[in-house]
C-alpha cells in the first residue's frame, strides 16, 4: 500500500471511529446529567420530609407533605444551573404552605416558604429559630365576580382561568427600584384542590420571571347551595425576597418591600434562608 493510500485509510478509520464514539459520549453525558438531576431531587425530597410543620400549639396536628413536587424549575436568568422544586403542605384538604428548595449554581442550597393560611403554624425547618407564620393580611379577600352561577367542576376551572388574568404582578430590583418587570403567569396552576366539605375549588397560580414562581395568587370559589351568590376570594403571597406590586383590574392592591432590607420576624408569612452547601455525593 502506498503512503498516500495508507494515510487516506488511516484518516478514514479515525473519522469512522470518531463518528461511532461521539454519540456514545453524548449519551453518557446526558445520562450523567439526568442521574445528577435525579440525585438532587432525591436530596431535596429528603430535606422536605425532615421538616416538621404543624398547627401552632398542636404538634400532633401535623401538616401533610405532598411528596410529589408541584413544580420543578431551573431559573436560568438569576442563577446558572439552578435546580429547584416546590412542595406543598396541606392542612386537612386545604393548601397551607408552599416551600421551594433549590440547589443554586454556586452549590448553595436555599429555601423559600410561603404560608397560604390564616391558621397560625409552627414550622421546624432545621434552622436556628422556629418559623411561626401568622398570615393576617391579603388572605381570603372577597373578589367581585359577575358570572352566572357556577356548579360544574369544569366550569369552575374555566372561570378561575379567566379570573386570574385580572391580576398582574410586577417585580422590582432591590438596587434600582425604577427597574421593574411584569411577571408572567405560569401556564398551569401550582395547586388545584377540591374541598369536599363545602364543594369549593381552590387554585393557586404562580407568577414568574422565568419558571420560578416569584408571586402567588390563590383563588377560591365556594358555591352557595341555597341559590344565593357564590363566594369568590383571593389570597396573595410572595415567593421572592425582591419587592413586588400586585394589581387587580389595573389598580394596586398590595405591595411588599425588599425582604432583606427590612426587619424579619419569626411570624412573617414568608421566609427565605440559606441552608448550607449541596453535598457532592448528593447524600
Amino acid at each position: 500500500m502506498s503512503r498516500v493510500a495508507f494515510g487516506f485509510a488511516a484518516c478514514l478509520a479515525l473519522l469512522t471511529s470518531t463518528i461511532a464514539i461521539t454519540p456514545l459520549r453524548a449519551d453518557e453525558t446526558t445520562d450523567a446529567r439526568e442521574q445528577e438531576r435525579q440525585q438532587r431531587l432525591e436530596y431535596m425530597t429528603r430535606q422536605a420530609r425532615g421538616y416538621e410543620l404543624s398547627l401552632a400549639g398542636q404538634q400532633d396536628r401535623s401538616l401533610t407533605l405532598e411528596e410529589r413536587p408541584v413544580l420543578r424549575y431551573s431559573n436560568p436568568v438569576r442563577n446558572f444551573f439552578t435546580d429547584g422544586v416546590v412542595f406543598l403542605w396541606r392542612h386537612d384538604s386545604k393548601p397551607a404552605v408552599l416551600g421551594a428548595l433549590s440547589v443554586r449554581g454556586d452549590g448553595n442550597v436555599f429555601c423559600e416558604f410561603a404560608s397560604l393560611t390564616s391558621v397560625p403554624l409552627t414550622c421546624d425547618l432545621g434552622l436556628r429559630r422556629t418559623w411561626t407564620p401568622k398570615k393576617e393580611s391579603e388572605i381570603n379577600v372577597p373578589l367581585n365576580v359577575r358570572l352566572p352561577k357556577v356548579t360544574a367542576p369544569r366550569r369552575q376551572t374555566l372561570a378561575m382561568r379567566q379570573l386570574i388574568r385580572r391580576f398582574m404582578v410586577s417585580m422590582h430590583e432591590v438596587d434600582d427600584p425604577d427597574q421593574k418587570q411584569q411577571l408572567r403567569l405560569l401556564t398551569n396552576p401550582l395547586v388545584q384542590w377540591s374541598d369536599p366539605s363545602d364543594g369549593s375549588l381552590i387554585m393557586c397560580f404562580g407568577f414568574a420571571e422565568t419558571n420560578d414562581p416569584e408571586a402567588l395568587v390563590l383563588l377560591r370559589h365556594t358555591p352557595n347551595p341555597e341559590g344565593k351568590a357564590d363566594s369568590w376570594t383571593y389570597t396573595l403571597s410572595r415567593m421572592t425576597s425582591r419587592p413586588l406590586v400586585f394589581e387587580l383590574d389595573g389598580k394596586v392592591i398590595h405591595e411588599v418591600k425588599a425582604y432583606w432590607q427590612n426587619p424579619q420576624s419569626d411570624t412573617d408569612s414568608y421566609l427565605e434562608r440559606r441552608l448550607g452547601e449541596y453535598p457532592t455525593d448528593g447524600s
